[in-house]
């Protein structure tokens, strides 16, 4: 039976509680916010198809070796102006998609809830879809997705499911080799924060305006696709953008401190890939071409399998794609994981005690939203100057 003594070695795919032939496996929240899954030795009969399915464990064992990956990258971005204005890089995720749902298929993807937690979701409409669009940098709820997976597959669906690559790989595990009529895409994971801080989050801000949150952006183009500012809506009409608490979130996400464990040894964070394709944003195309209009948001494509490169062959009509090097674009996340922030025992510390505002006011500073108004106000002054 699956036992998770060291958390670092779980991802929460949730492959083992999907197999379960007796659920026996339930999926529990620990003090950091992090699901992983529990057997009720009551229910389990020890057939151990729950350690077989664990693809997580057997990529930890592998050795990291890309020197033989033979890579096909471009970069591409969305030919209709409006889906490039509401996809958070160049819209290749709509396009896949769009094809998908043509052919009667489904589409699997993260979205937020009313509570603006982050799940998965199954889609059949363009609708439905675009509640996937754009970056939620919050480690989603599975809930029973790899089950309805299945189930559209053995249905005769063809089905395009979307998620990190630890996702990706803990489907292909679930699915045990019946992937006909599937595609996958995968992302290129800088990790995955904790759900309970970004609740924090949500919180946090929406006292601060004293209104509920209506729409929340975590990378908007108001600002072109290069500038990572997140943007917050309320209910009383007020936006949130450009302060130091508004991109809290931000911060805390790319500072190493509210990863789940197991992001800062991942075993996907290399070129060879399990996924057909991979999206993600081309971060340094202007250098590589420069006249492909990058504000608009381009994004990095890389085949990794001949379904992949029939699916991306089957969307050429509807997007622009330019052959690249993936070396000249290439990303942290491509080459090695996160890193661990010393100091990361110590928020969380802080956070259990005294709570989220506590724990960024000793990691950033009391003062640290009036420094960023003021670092604003002195460089609005110094353009006009």
């Amino acid at each position: 039976m699956i036992k998770i003594i060291d958390r670092s070695k779980c991802c929460g795919c949730t492959a083992c509680f999907s197999v379960c032939p007796q659920k026996a496996i339930n999926m529990f929240t620990d003090e950091e916010g992090f699901l992983y899954p529990k057997v009720d030795q009551s229910k389990c009969i020890e057939c151990q198809i729950c350690d077989h399915v664990c693809k997580f464990q057997v990529r930890l064992s592998e050795e990291k070796n890309d020197d033989w990956v033979e890579t096909i990258a471009y970069a591409a971005k969305n030919k209709s102006k409006e889906v490039l204005a509401k996809s958070t890089s160049g819209g290749i995720f709509t396009a896949l998609s769009d094809y998908v749902l043509k052919e009667g298929g489904s589409v699997f993807g993260a979205a937020f809830d009313q509570l603006f937690r982050v799940h998965h979701i199954r889609a059949l409409t363009s609708e439905q879809r675009d509640q996937m669009r754009g970056s939620k940098y919050v480690q989603s709820d599975m809930e029973s997705i790899f089950e309805q997976v299945k189930s559209d597959l053995k249905n005769g669906k063809k089905v395009l499911f979307t998620g990190t690559p630890c996702q990706v790989d803990g489907l292909y595990g679930f699915l045990r080799g019946h992937t006909n009529g599937l595609y996958t895409c995968d992302l290129i994971c800088h990790g995955t924060p904790s759900p309970m801080v970004w609740n924090s989050h949500v919180s946090f801000i929406s006292k601060l305006k004293r209104s509920k949150l209506k729409e929340y952006h975590f990378r908007p183009k108001d600002w072109t696709w290069h500038v990572h500012n997140e943007k917050a809506i309320f209910y009383n009409g007020k936006v949130y953008h450009s302060t130091g608490y508004a991109n809290m979130f931000r911060n805390l996400y790319y500072s190493g401190l509210i990863m789940r464990p197991s992001c800062y040894r991942c075993p996907y964070s290399k070129l060879k890939r399990y996924s057909d394709i991979t999206i993600a944003d081309c971060r340094g195309i202007d250098k590589v071409l420069s006249d492909i209009a990058s504000d608009e948001g381009v994004s990095l494509v890389i085949i990794n399998s001949k379904i992949g490169a029939e699916l991306f062959s089957a969307i050429d009509q509807s997007i622009e794609s330019y052959p690249i090097n993936i070396i000249d674009v290439i990303q942290p996340p491509l080459k090695k994981p996160c890193n661990i922030n010393p100091r990361r025992d110590e928020f969380w510390s802080i956070y259990r005690k005294k709570g989220y505002r506590a724990a960024i006011n000793k990691m950033y500073g009391r003062f640290f939203n009036l420094k960023s108004i003021i670092r604003n106000i002195l460089k609005k002054r110094g353009k006009h100057n």
